[in-house]
């Protein structure tokens, strides 16, 4: 049965708002989608699964607390240990009487509690441990583990044993670190002493275990506070996406929405649910969707490659909320440029897509790390790539370090407690040096071998960097 290309847009519109946000709607047996790539990241003994934003952390999070999505898992990943897991969420973004929130966090650190502290308790009210249960507050519950070594020791033993007995792994789940504080530092404080639990747990328990899904630039900060760090981050999984998994994902958010269009989708294409096809596949399921080159002809590349790769970071990632942001965008200009385009989307309206994308992905990198905003903006109006020669000019005429100094946002020996970028203070090149390579590290730039610096067009469109030949920008972020 053939589809329109206006068949195509509607049923894009309709499968992928649902999948974009995993913050405000909960994954279901239509929406999970099982990339090859993340099997590792759900195995009970891996303890750090690190991904940036929109990368599944928070899907992951509550899946594992469902048991339908859980069994699905276990089926797709060929990973029968996790029906025998009791997942238990020891912090998330959701309100909960499970676990602290982050005003009651504050409160406890400002106490001088050792965050470790403060999870062991968490870990024992989870774990149904009847002094902890019994008790009234997180107050209460803190300074029993700090009081009495005894009763902690105690009730991890009885969870275990109990956990053993019923041939079940008791697995600690752990999101949204980055809303643990308010305050960066003591967000990592927090973060590390989780990840101190885990490592203890593992060593001192057989049947209990922490997850914690991280960002990249919080387990960097948190693990050089954590002497020991290096032996669960040895161990680490990164969530990452293959392009064929990309365009699954869509595919099968398609085939998820359970109305006509997505029967006629089904039928039209091959496709079913949680498949993640072969390049070809893939491929020829998305020249049904999009013309197959940017343009009229060869010349502006096969939009199969050009979509991902210009939502790419500095590392080659494309977090799928991006890609899925885009498409959605291209669908919605599509309709409203190009009605009676011979394909769903046009090549200029996915162009508006991958702006569009910029604008979300710029957005998160500034909330998690604000002071990117402050290196790139001065580079806005400039083309890339770019001598490191220039940007140092550029960052020397807008006093960067010095900025970055009074913000708290570079570290020096008179404020311990700065936070957010390791670079030593002072106007030294050598600072500057620095500087890109925590940009580099975090993906917002790279370097060419010939020693001149770029931006990935997911960032260089929004903080309004032009490139020769690249996406046009059409605005700048203010």
């Amino acid at each position: 049965m053939t589809m329109s290309a206006q068949d195509y847009r509607s049923l894009i519109r309709e499968a992928v708002s649902p999948v974009v946000d995993a913050d405000t709607l909960d994954p279901n047996d239509r929406t999970l989608f099982t990339p090859p790539g993340h099997r590792r990241a759900l195995e009970p003994d891996t303890t750090i699964v690190s991904g940036g934003r929109g990368v599944g952390k928070t899907v992951w999070f509550k899946s594992l607390q469902i048991p339908s999505l859980r069994q699905t898992a276990a089926e797709k990943y060929n990973l029968p240990r996790l029906l025998d897991v009791d997942p238990i969420a020891g912090f998330g973004a959701a309100l909960s009487n499970n676990y602290p929130s982050p005003r009651i966090l504050r409160r406890l650190v400002d106490s001088g509690v050792d965050p470790e502290d403060i999870w062991m308790a968490v870990t024992l009210f989870a774990l149904g441990a009847e002094a902890f249960v019994s008790l009234e507050s997180w107050d209460d519950r803190v300074k029993l583990v700090v009081d009495s070594a005894e009763a902690v020791d105690s009730a991890l033993i009885e969870a275990d044993r109990q956990a053993e007995s019923l041939r079940k792994v008791k697995l600690i789940l752990f999101d949204a670190v980055d809303r643990l504080h308010r305050d960066r530092v003591i967000a990592d404080r927090l973060a590390q002493g989780i990840m101190s639990l885990g490592l203890n747990l593992r060593a001192e328990t057989k049947n209990i275990r922490v997850k914690i899904f991280i960002r990249p630039d919080m387990l960097d900060s948190a693990s050089m506070q954590f002497t020991d760090a290096s032996k669960l981050v040895a161990n680490k999984v990164e969530l990452r996406w293959e392009l064929n998994s990309l365009y699954s994902l869509l595919f099968h958010s398609m085939c998820g929405v359970g109305n006509e269009l997505s029967e006629q989708f089904i039928q039209s294409t091959g496709w079913s649910m949680n498949k993640d096809g072969s390049s070809s596949e893939v491929q020829s399921v998305m020249d049904l969707i999009a013309s197959k080159h940017m343009g009229t002809n060869h010349r502006r590349g096969l939009t199969f490659n050009w979509l991902p790769n210009h939502l790419a970071d500095g590392m080659g990632q494309v977090s799928p909320r991006s890609f899925l942001a885009a498409i959605t965008r291209a669908a919605e200009k599509s309709q409203e440029r190009f009605p009676d385009h011979s394909h769903a989307l046009h090549w200029d309206a996915i162009r508006e897509g991958v702006r569009q994308a910029s604008a979300i992905r710029v957005k998160e990198v500034v909330e998690d790390t604000p002071w990117v905003s402050k290196a790139i903006y001065p580079l806005s109006g400039r083309q890339v790539p770019v001598s490191i020669e220039e940007v140092f000019s550029v960052w020397g005429s807008a006093d960067l370090l010095e900025q970055l100094r009074d913000s708290g946002a570079s570290p020096d020996d008179t404020n311990p407690d700065a936070h957010d970028m390791p670079i030593p203070a002072g106007p030294e090149g050598r600072n500057m040096n620095q500087l890109v390579d925590e940009l580099i590290g975090l993906g917002v730039m790279t370097q060419r071998n010939d020693g001149r610096l770029d931006l990935p067009d997911v960032y260089r469109i929004e903080f309004g960097v032009g490139r020769k030949g690249g996406v046009p920008l059409v605005r700048r972020v203010q």
